[in-house]
């Protein structure tokens, strides 16, 4: 980074995005778990029901699914300025920024049940992540060198770096009798946060100078803010031998998470205890699937996604209270349609697909590069392979692109008007082992009645 003034705060801020480059890289609302790929649903019966439907987990025997989940994002932003701004403004703040990466995220889940006369008990237990990832942009060596901000890029004043991982334990019990089955999960997060972005805490502008002549950019940068916290999910399910139904639910959830907060101000550091809410939206999913052939079924899904809870993020100094920067998101609430068809092409082979349209958690006024999603489009392709009674694999791709966006009105402050773009592509590859009565079967894989 070139500077005016080294210090250890911009030395810090340097490693700490050299870091977060390495890891894997999504963004709002920081959404990883494709488990099961194309499976995944409210009537997937694989252990990862106890992300998907927890009632769905009353299946006879044992079974082990591995999940191994790649993750690529490519995303750019073109900051624009009024017309009456300076060449030195639009040298400085105003341009184009990428950002792009790569990165695994592994998961386990495990389930076993056993009948009880006409009665089924399932039980399940797993370590997954559903939500993880980072955005790091890239920099501007070739920026005026007397505003060292200017590296960073015209993205800086929305999030110049964000890491996030929400890594869950749960466990699970169901209950089924016939075609009926609920079940409940309880799930233990240990979340972590830490952002970097550009600041003029006083004005909240993108002003370069003070009236004195001095740099006036500053950054702040919350370092590994954690906190613990608990959600419930709940669901139930019909499955009969053509037609199938699942409803699941999960709790919303606002975490609790302190760290520590280092801040420059124009030539003056200050560090402080912070603490930050990360509010997680609770959802209802709700998928019907009917066997249109012997071999062919096809899924209907809607998600309601409760993105409102997330009006605010405010980073404040835990001694006193006071606020050392408030993020606007102003999310609203979402609403998601998917439609998939598996079909058996072979007594051991089934090939899936699937399409599906999101509609974005953040509004025009309230888009930035950091935490923001726009209305989206996911298409996808997968296969299940059955290798034997006891072991099955499974492979999804999926290419999710958001529509590019303009912002000319922006709320934010600074502003953050231009244009966004933004894709992401996901291959989910999954593992299950099974033994005892649940051993794999073609019947079982196209999801019929056990």
């Amino acid at each position: 980074m070139r500077l005016t003034h080294r210090t250890p705060l911009w030395s810090g801020l340097i490693l700490t995005s050299l870091l977060l480059s390495a890891q894997s890289v999504t963004a709002n609302p920081f959404f990883t778990g494709r488990f099961d790929g194309l499976i995944g649903g409210p009537l997937d019966d694989r252990p990862f029901a106890i992300y998907w439907n927890p009632a769905r987990l009353d299946r006879e025997g044992g079974a082990i699914d591995l999940h191994l989940g790649g993750i690529a994002r490519q995303g750019t932003y073109t900051r624009t300025l009024p017309e009456d701004a300076t060449d030195d403004e639009r040298a400085v703040n105003a341009g184009h920024a990428t950002t792009s990466a790569l990165g695994l995220l592994p998961s386990l889940a495990g389930q076993w049940g056993v009948a009880l006369g006409e009665w089924r008990l399932g039980f399940g237990a797993g370590l997954y992540i559903a939500r993880a990832g980072t955005a790091d942009w890239d920099r501007h060596p070739d920026a005026p060198a007397e505003y060292p901000g200017a590296y960073d890029g015209p993205q800086r004043w929305g999030a110049l770096s964000t890491s996030m991982l929400l890594p869950n334990a749960a466990l699970a019990v169901a209950l089924g009798r016939g075609p009926f089955s609920a079940g409940v999960s309880v799930n233990r997060v240990r979340a972590s946060l830490s952002t970097t972005k550009a600041a003029n805490p006083i004005d909240k502008t993108d002003d370069l100078l003070t009236p004195d002549g001095d740099i006036k950019e500053g950054r702040i940068f919350l370092d590994n803010a954690v906190g613990d916290g608990y959600h419930i999910g709940a669901g139930v399910a019909l499955n009969y031998p053509r037609f199938q139904v699942g409803v699941a639910w999960r709790q919303p959830v606002t975490y609790e998470l302190k760290g520590t907060a280092y801040i420059l101000a124009g030539a003056e550091e200050t560090t402080a205890s912070a603490g930050i809410e990360l509010q997680v939206a609770g959802s209802t999913l709700a998928s019907v699937g009917v066997h249109l052939t012997e071999d062919l079924r096809a899924r209907l899904e809607y998600e309601y996604q409760q993105w409102s809870i997330m009006d605010q993020q405010r980073i404040v100094n835990v001694s006193d209270g006071s606020e050392l920067l408030l993020l606007e998101r102003q999310f609203n609430d979402t609403n998601a349609y998917r439609v998939r068809f598996d079909y058996r092409a072979h007594e051991a082979l089934q090939l899936h697909t699937g399409i599906s349209f999101e509609e974005g958690a953040t509004s025009e006024a309230y888009h930035e590069p950091g935490l923001a999603e726009h209305d989206q489009v996911e298409g996808g392709v997968g296969l299940t392979y059955v290798i034997s009674n006891r072991l099955e694999v499974h492979a999804s791709f999926m290419w999710q692109h958001f529509f590019d966006r303009e912002v000319n009105e922006s709320a934010q402050k600074p502003s953050t008007n231009g244009s966004y773009t933004d894709n992401r592509q996901y291959l989910a590859t999954q593992l299950l082992w099974r033994w005892g009565a649940g051993s794999v079967d073609s019947d079982t894989t196209q999801g019929g009645e056990k």
